[in-house]
């Protein structure tokens, strides 16, 4: 398969599980039978993404490293990310801005009433988010304008998608999340500190 190829085929699986959601609400299928669907989607979804992910040859970014230098990223974008959440809920709220997240209270509630619904959220989201968002497009975008610029694209695209009101939130895990593919040179990586981050934000909100 060529890298086109595999990029496109990524690309289609994740526009399809997107739509997934409004097939099943065209066919009048709600309740558990909705999430379970959905969440087994999300699974044969990831899954395929990361195996033409992994039959993909490496892009203008990737490169072998050590398990130790992942492990030193993977921990620097955890608490990275967080650290960046922090300081711009402080930020909002010395601004009087509501720092509230729509789609964070959404997300809670439903894993709430379908744990099952965690292994799509916590899961399967952050991994199949940085594959599309930042292998996918902020590595091809590199060479369309420069890294920043690449960056900046992305991070907005990925702010974009969540249609969330704190849209500066997600503008800035976009950015961070492609520094650490950047600089770790390694997809998984990202995608770790980034489903790290998921469950320590929702863990707590679970108990704020």
């Amino acid at each position: 398969m060529t890298y086109f190829k595999n990029q496109f085929s990524t690309l289609l699986i994740y526009i399809l599980l997107l739509f997934t959601g409004s097939v099943l609400t065209l066919l009048k299928v709600t309740g558990s039978s909705y999430f379970i669907i959905l969440t087994i989607a999300a699974i044969v979804a990831t899954i395929l993404m990361v195996y033409l992910t992994q039959k993909s040859s490496p892009n203008i970014i990737e490169k072998k490293t050590e398990t130790s230098d992942k492990l030193k990223w993977i921990i620097i974008g955890t608490l990275g990310a967080l650290a960046i959440q922090i300081v711009i809920s402080l930020l909002e709220m010395a601004l009087n801005k509501n720092v509230s997240s729509a789609n964070t209270t959404q997300l809670l509630t439903l894993v709430s009433a379908y744990p099952y619904y965690f292994i799509y959220v916590l899961i399967c989201a952050p991994i199949m988010e940085e594959i599309v968002f930042r292998r996918l497009f902020f590595s091809n975008l590199i060479s369309l304008t420069n890294v920043y610029g690449a960056a900046i694209i992305s991070a907005a695209f990925f702010a974009f998608m969540h249609q969330d009101t704190r849209f500066i939130i997600y503008v800035g895990m976009g950015l961070w999340f492609a520094f650490i593919y950047y600089k770790s040179k390694n997809i998984y990586v990202s995608a770790a500190s980034h489903l790290i981050m998921n469950t320590i934000v929702v863990i707590a909100s679970f108990f704020s």
